[in-house]
C-alpha cells in the first residue's frame, strides 16, 4: 500500500510542474474526483479490541463552491472512502473494514502565478461519518469436549460483533493542483488528509450454546485517512475577457498603442568614479587621498586615527619598529623575578655551562635591586632517592660558591637541594633524563628598574 502510495505522490509531483499564468475568476463551481485513499494506523479498544493496519481502497468525492475572483474560494465537499482493516491485532478469526462518508466546508486558497497550473492549498471542517463491521471468533481448544479458547480480541466473549456507525466532527488539510484545459474547465488533482479522531462504537458478544447477547462496546482512537484523488471542475462563470496586448515603453511603463510612451529625454553618459559614485561625463570625480593603513578617501579628516603602542622605556610610537632599541640593564631589571637555568651531564655535580649562565645573574646584582639569589638544585630518577638528595644539594653547592667567587654576598645566596622530588618532565623510576639533571638559579628583586 505505501509503495502504490508514494507512486501516485510521485506522479502528482510531476504532473505539477510550473508552467504560464492565468487570473483567477469569480463564480459557481462543480467538482468531481476519484482516487486511491487508506485509513491511518488504528487502535481499537474496549469489549472487541486490538489495533489494525488498513489497506488503501478506491475514494470518490464531489463538491460545489464560489470562488470570490480574489484567489479564495468556498467549498461544500463530500467524500466516501472504503478500507479493509485486516484483522485485530493480527490475530486469526477476526477482521474488521470501515467505510466513512465526510462533510466538509473548504476554504481554499488558488495560487496564481503559474500560468495555466494552479497550485492550491486548503483546510475544511464538518462531518465524519464512519461505518465499522468487526468481529473476533474463539478458537477450538484441541481437545474433544473441552470449552472454546477466547480469542485476544474478544476476551470476554466466544463472539463479539460490531456493524455500526458512528459520526464525530473531522477536519482535513488539502493541497492540489489545477490545470486549465478549457476557460471553464480545470483538470484537479489532489491530496488531502482527513482526522476523524475518536469514535465509539456497540455491538453484541455471545457465547457458544447460550442463545441470549450481551451489549458490547469499543472506541476507535486516532482515525484519519490519506486520500490521493484526481477529476475535473467546471466553472460557470462569465468567460475572462481576452486581455489587451501591452507593448513596453523606454521608462518601464506599459501602453496599448507604442505612439502613447512618453517622449525620451536624452541620454545621460555616466563615468565611474574610484569611490563607488557616479558623475556626468565631463565633470570631475572626487580627490583620492590615501591614508596611513593604506584606506583611499576624499577628505583626509576622515582617515581613522592611527594606533599608537607603548615602548619599553614609556615612550609611545605608531609601531614597535619605531621604539627605542632596549637596553641590555633595562632587559635584566625589568621583570620582578628571572630564572637561570643550568644543565648536567650524568651523576655530575658541576657543569660547563655554569660560567656563562650565571654571568646574567652577577650583571643583576650590579644593575637592579636584588633582594635574594635562590639556587635550587635537582637531578633525574636514576639512582635512589638519598643519593640523589645529596647530588642535588652538591649542585646547588658548587653554583652557589661560584656566585660568592664572583661577588655576590654570601649573605643573598640561598641553598638547597631538591633530589628526584620535582621533575621537570615526569617520568618513571631509574630514567635518565637530561631535562631533570639542572640546577635553576632563581632572582628576586625588591623592585623593579634598572638602579645602577
Amino acid at each position: 500500500m505505501k509503495l502504490q502510495l508514494l507512486t501516485a505522490v510521485a506522479v502528482t509531483a510531476l504532473m505539477a510542474m510550473p508552467s504560464l499564468a492565468s487570473a483567477d475568476e469569480q463564480g459557481w463551481y462543480v467538482r468531481g474526483n476519484i482516487g486511491y485513499g487508506g485509513m491511518t494506523d488504528m487502535d481499537i479498544t474496549g469489549d472487541l479490541t486490538g489495533d489494525v493496519e488498513a489497506e488503501a481502497n478506491a475514494a470518490v468525492s464531489i463538491g460545489i463552491g464560489y470562488a470570490f475572483g480574489n484567489d479564495w474560494r468556498l467549498e461544500l465537499d463530500g467524500t466516501r472512502l472504503w478500507n479493509d482493516l485486516g484483522a485485530l491485532g493480527q490475530w486469526a478469526n477476526t477482521n474488521a473494514d470501515m467505510r466513512t462518508t465526510n462533510l466538509m466546508m473548504n476554504a481554499i486558497y488558488d495560487f496564481d502565478d503559474f500560468g495555466a497550473w494552479r497550485p492550491y492549498i486548503g483546510a475544511g471542517v464538518g462531518f465524519s461519518k464512519a461505518n465499522l463491521s468487526a468481529f473476533a471468533h474463539a478458537f477450538p481448544s484441541g481437545n474433544p469436549g473441552a470449552p472454546l479458547v477466547n480469542n485476544p480480541g474478544c476476551l470476554g466473549y466466544n463472539i463479539c460483533a460490531i456493524d455500526r456507525s458512528d459520526t464525530a466532527v473531522a477536519w482535513q488539510v488539502i493541497a492540489g493542483v489545477g490545470y486549465d484545459l478549457t476557460e471553464r474547465l480545470v483538470w484537479d488533482t489532489q491530496y488531502r488528509y482527513v482526522n476523524t479522531g475518536g469514535l465509539d462504537y456497540v455491538g453484541e458478544g455471545s457465547n457458544v450454546g447460550v442463545g441470549a447477547t450481551t451489549p458490547i462496546s469499543s472506541r476507535v482512537e486516532g482515525a484519519g485517512a490519506h486520500i490521493l484523488m484526481t477529476g475535473l471542475r467546471y466553472k460557470f462563470g462569465a468567460q475572462a475577457a481576452p486581455a489587451p496586448t501591452l507593448y513596453s515603453c523606454w521608462n518601464g511603463s506599459q501602453v496599448e498603442n507604442l505612439s502613447a510612451c512618453p517622449a525620451e529625454p536624452p541620454k545621460v553618459v555616466w563615468v565611474d568614479c574610484w569611490d563607488g559614485s557616479q558623475v556626468e561625463s565631463g565633470n570631475a570625480c572626487p580627490v583620492q587621498i590615501t591614508c596611513w593603513d593604506g584606506s583611499i578617501v576624499s577628505d583626509a579628516a576622515t582617515c581613522a586615527a592611527q594606533p599608537t603602542i607603548t615602548c619599553w622605556d614609556g615612550s609611545l610610537a605608531y609601531n614597535t619598529a619605531s621604539c627605542p632599541v632596549e637596553s641590555y640593564e633595562y632587559s635584566l631589571c625589568s621583570n620582578a623575578y628571572s630564572q637561570e637555568i643550568i644543565y648536567y651531564d650524568f651523576d655530575k655535580p658541576q657543569s660547563a655551562e655554569t660560567q656563562g649562565k650565571i654571568q646574567r645573574v652577577i650583571d643583576a646584582t650590579r644593575h637592579c635591586a636584588v633582594g635574594n639569589v635562590n639556587v635550587v638544585g635537582h637531578t633525574d630518577t636514576s639512582g635512589s632517592a638519598a643519593y640523589n638528595l645529596g647530588l642535588s644539594k652538591r649542585r646547588a653547592a658548587d653554583v652557589s660558591k661560584e656566585l660568592v667567587r664572583q661577588g655576590i654576598s654570601s649573605d643573598m645566596v640561598t641553598s638547597e637541594g631538591k633530589g628526584e622530588t620535582q621533575l621537570f618532565l615526569e617520568t618513571g623510576d631509574g630514567v635518565r633524563e637530561p631535562l631533570n639533571r639542572r640546577t635553576e638559579v632563581i632572582i628576586s628583586l625588591s623592585r623593579t628598574g634598572v638602579v645602577n
